[in-house]
């Protein structure tokens, strides 16, 4: 391959000159849905969302297991779906996906993130949108936004088997596979440990963002190569 573009992780790294570093160097972009595009539960919280899942498995006569019922993340409450019948995993599905197409509407934009992205096209870095929420979701918010023409491909939640999620490598794969990109061109910007993890079975730089303090310990030990506090980070310039 071009070695121009050879991306070579280093021990995790923080700041802006580090940042901008590393976007130089990379070719290939994937970016997490959820935290750094944009917060899609700010209009429909998460834990609402988590909770008409739970309901609706309810009505349908399924007893709720104690760690679900406490649970505030709807992909967690999807995850236990799997282990009903076909029938509930497919409803679960389908309500999770069209939950989460309407809260796209109402999602807030991560700051800088649209910037990123339009500065990524501007110079010739094809982007992809790796992403456990459902690809419908991530599709309509983008158009919203009027982005969708800088994004190459959404590598987002189409299966009803929620295995095929993050960490597993497959949606990552997937966008590689779209993008034809190598693997040590590409880097993915990611603000959980999930996205940390799935970069290491990939062989791609994991970029983390710290949109929490809480995050930048649990990203590090993760595996994260770069940490950033902002989107505006990876912006570099002309």
């Amino acid at each position: 391959m071009d070695q121009r573009w050879a991306v070579r992780p280093v021990m995790v790294r923080t700041g802006l000159e580090a940042a901008q570093d590393l976007m130089q160097r990379v070719r290939y972009v994937l970016l997490d849905f959820d935290g750094p595009i944009c917060d899609i539960f700010a209009g429909l919280p998460a834990p609402e969302v988590a909770a008409r899942l739970r309901r609706m498995l309810k009505s349908a006569g399924v007893t709720i297991p104690e760690h679900v019922q406490r649970q505030d993340d709807p992909l967690e409450v999807f995850r236990f779906s799997a282990s009903l019948s076909e029938e509930l995993n497919k409803a679960t599905s389908d309500l999770l996906t069209a939950l989460e197409v309407k809260a796209a509407s109402t999602a807030r934009p991560t700051p800088g993130a649209l910037d990123l992205l339009r500065d990524l096209h501007k110079k010739g870095k094809p982007v992809a949108i790796v992403s456990n929420n459902s690809a419908p979701a991530v599709a309509a918010y983008l158009e919203t936004a009027g982005i969708l023409w800088a994004v190459k491909h959404i590598s987002a939640r189409a299966s009803k088997d929620p295995r095929l999620m993050k960490p597993n490598p497959y949606l990552v794969r997937q966008a590689l596979y779209h993008l034809e990109a190598a693997e040590d061109a590409t880097v993915l910007v990611g603000d959980s440990t999930t996205d940390m993890e799935v970069c290491k079975s990939t062989n791609i730089t994991a970029v983390g963002f710290v949109n929490r303090p809480s995050k930048e310990e649990a990203l590090a030990a993760a595996g994260a190569d770069l940490l950033i506090t902002s989107m505006t980070e990876l912006s570099g310039p002309e």
